[in-house]
């Protein structure tokens, strides 16, 4: 089409100064003859100058209309188009339920099935865990019989120390107490009568072995009153303190031992009860519904996703279920457009899966910092957007891939253009109004843009006329030509 208009703009040229030429020899002679009569010089300057004008007019090169467009006045709707991929909003990663053990996969439901919440996704082999828990089980039988032992021994002490201090012992301390008093009574006693007989003797109513008698009897209770004295300081001073610190000691024994058995009772029991968790965590269950996604096995070369028969650990991840029923879309935004977006703005969603299906959602999420690749440092930055999927029964599945189209704003009641209708031609924007004699290269200035419409701010009226594509520069007429040398370029305007 521009080849056309260029081919028509020359040979108007030719046709043009060649009419123009004879014209002026019309208008020559027409002057010739005006100044012989004055009166009649307008009319004939009229007769000969029309013909001229109107068979230029005719020869000008026309525009096709089909290429043409008006200058309207409608509302404007900011959108905001990026690409992204569908990812789940969470999912869970499932592992082996033992740090430190490598366990073997004997059961894996297989990849892709919807799973619903407590179906059997994983079972692991467990049978070195059930062999270790009934050793565990053993040494817990046993540290229940060492710990009843020791608290009966325990028993015994305490009942051995108490007897000491408020039994037996308190007995046979009130035992020698009570000899000793009995002897002191005596010695007393046989002290009195042996004083008593000696007047008697003196008088003759005893005989001497009477006295002496007495005085043997006396000497015998005082020998057994030394000897109570020091059963009962031996008793005091050693035999009672000794017992007790034995029995003490003994108690003492017995609570250390028992001491040490409850907690060895306690971690066995723990054991137990760990490893019995573990046999029942070795059947991994769904927590939530989803969709089954394999992992990549890490310790295979070449990496491949996990199957049955294959040995792991708690590190590797088994299964993860993302949670398909809340869907986002993580997309990103150029630097420039960036004042376009905010949370909460709605959003139209299209799957390549699906050309057919239209997904509502909402922008959740606007990157505070940019990011940049670090093999390109020098590109664009982009801010991540996240765009949360509104709820839908489609079957939507995590890494398709989704256009977003997001209602940036509106602007009512303003002049609008095709974005190809604005072209920039030496810094600056310009449309081609279509005039009368021509086309004119006026200097527009541009508002807000989508993808389809530009807003005109200045620079044309509503109504007016413009082309599509840049003519030819002979035919552009208006300050931006004149401006514009043999060489100049124009190009349509780049809006976002």
């Amino acid at each position: 089409m521009t080849g056309r208009l260029t081919s028509l703009a020359r040979r108007g040229r030719v046709a043009t100064s060649v009419i123009l030429e004879s014209a002026l020899r019309i208008t020559r002679r027409a002057a010739a003859r005006a100044r012989a009569h004055p009166r009649l010089a307008f009319i004939v300057l009229a007769a000969a100058v029309m013909p001229a004008l109107i068979a230029a007019w005719l020869l000008l090169p026309s525009v096709d209309r089909d290429l043409t467009t008006l200058v309207r006045r409608g509302d404007l709707k900011i959108r905001l188009i990026e690409t992204g991929v569908l990812r789940p909003a969470r999912s869970i990663t499932y592992r082996a339920p033992l740090a430190g053990r490598e366990l073997e996969i004997t059961h894996l439901v297989p990849e892709g099935t919807r799973v619903r919440e407590g179906d059997l996704l994983v079972r692991l082999d467990t049978t070195d865990i059930e062999n270790e828990k009934r050793r565990i089980v053993q040494d817990l039988r046993q540290a229940q019989l060492d710990l009843r032992g020791a608290r009966i021994q325990r028993q015994e002490a305490t009942a051995a120390l108490e007897s000491l201090i408020d039994g037996e012992g308190s007995l046979s301390l009130d035992e020698l107490r009570a000899q000793l008093q009995l002897a002191e009574r005596k010695v007393d006693r046989l002290t009195s009568e042996h004083e008593s007989l000696k007047p008697l003797l003196e008088k003759g109513f005893i005989t001497r072995d009477e006295l002496e008698r007495a005085a043997y009897e006396l000497e015998q209770a005082q020998a057994e009153l030394n000897l109570s004295r020091k059963k009962t300081r031996v008793y005091l001073e050693r035999t009672y303190p000794r017992e007790r610190e034995r029995a003490q000691l003994e108690l003492a024994q017995r609570a250390a031992l028992e001491d040490v058995l409850e907690p060895r009772l306690e971690e066995a029991r723990a054991r137990a009860e760990t490893l019995e968790q573990a046999i029942a965590g070795c059947e991994i269950l769904a927590e939530r519904p989803g969709l089954v996604v394999y992992e990549v096995l890490l310790s295979a070369h070449p990496r491949r996703k996990i199957r049955a028969g294959d040995r792991v650990t708690r590190s590797q991840g088994l299964i993860t279920i993302p949670e398909v029923g809340r869907m986002i879309v993580e997309s990103s935004v150029d630097e420039a457009s960036l004042h376009k977006v905010r949370a909460g703005q709605s959003a139209v969603i299209r799957l390549d899966a699906y050309p057919d299906l239209t997904l509502d959602g909402k922008v959740s999420r606007v990157g505070t910092l940019a990011r940049a690749s670090a093999d390109r440092p020098f590109e664009e930055k982009r801010f991540d957007l996240v765009v949360d999927v509104v709820t839908t029964r489609a079957e939507l599945r995590p890494e398709m891939s989704a256009r977003i189209d997001v209602l940036a704003g509106e602007r009512r009641n303003v002049l609008l253009l095709p974005v190809n209708a604005v072209f920039e031609r030496e810094g600056m924007l310009v449309a081609y109004v279509v005039k009368t004699f021509g086309i004119e290269a006026r200097q527009v200035e541009a508002g807000e843009s989508n993808e389809i419409d530009v807003e005109i701010v200045a620079g044309l009226r509503e109504g007016e006329r413009v082309t599509l594509l840049p003519p030819p520069e002979s035919v552009a007429g208006g300050p931006a030509a004149a401006r514009e040398g043999q060489d100049g370029a124009t190009a349509p305007l780049a809006i976002r």
